[in-house]
């Protein structure tokens, strides 16, 4: 069988904007605007996130370093970009950036990274927390503000029904809650989008360990806002 000629082995693509303008040029302002962080809690995060995010041994092809995977996988997140505009702002194939993708949430989620990051305050923490609202809001003993959004999702044939949201729309319901500068320390992201709020509060571990939030000194105990 006469073996065929490959007409192209390797498209021709440009890694220059982020080579050089990225991480030659790139001031604060202009890494938060485009990676939704500054340059420092980047790099920090690309060391958190790289047992899971690091080049295979012995690759045939120069690998792409971890700097740049995570930073493929942030601009995708922080942006409503198509995977073909991502790739092709960065110089790689979409079926690269579907793959760091996968990557990084599989790595996410499978490892304890999330665990260290996303937690319930302790009682120092949830002190603080309390005097922020009290001193700005005039709300007593309140550590958290609760709040719920939809994550569009393409929904199993089996079942579809249960994933379409009020709006007509397939989704998960993601619950969470933050503190007074907007840090996550709960999240809740596994039910169905047609899910009532309460239901997905009662099914959440945030109810479950309700018991557990820290008290800060009061015979009022703390709580969390919601609209």
């Amino acid at each position: 069988m006469p073996q065929v000629t490959r007409s192209c082995w390797m498209r021709v693509r440009s890694k220059d904007w982020w080579e050089r303008v990225v991480l030659q040029e790139f001031n604060d302002d202009e890494w938060r605007e485009n990676f939704r962080m500054s340059r420092r809690s980047f790099m920090k995060l690309c060391g958190v996130v790289n047992p899971f995010m690091k080049p295979a041994e012995n690759p045939v092809r120069t690998p792409i370093p971890v700097q740049m995977r995570v930073a493929i996988v942030v601009y995708k997140l922080g942006s409503c970009c198509e995977y073909r505009l991502v790739a092709n702002q960065f110089g790689v194939h979409k079926s690269t950036v579907m793959t760091f993708m996968r990557l990084f949430c599989k790595g996410m989620v499978e490892s304890a990274v999330i665990h260290k990051f996303i937690k319930v305050p302790n009682l120092e923490e949830a002190r603080r927390t309390a005097r922020h609202f009290q001193e700005k809001y005039h709300l007593p003993q309140v550590i958290g503000c609760i709040d719920g959004t939809h994550i569009p999702i393409l929904p199993p044939s089996d079942g579809y029904r249960d994933f379409v949201n009020r709006k007509g729309w397939p989704s998960f319901v993601l619950q969470a809650v933050v503190d007074n500068a907007y840090c996550f320390w709960n999240i809740n992201c596994k039910m169905p989008g047609s899910a009532h709020d309460a239901n997905v509060l009662k099914q959440s571990a945030l109810f479950e360990q309700a018991h557990q939030l820290p008290k800060v000194g009061s015979e009022m105990t703390t709580c969390s806002l919601n609209d």
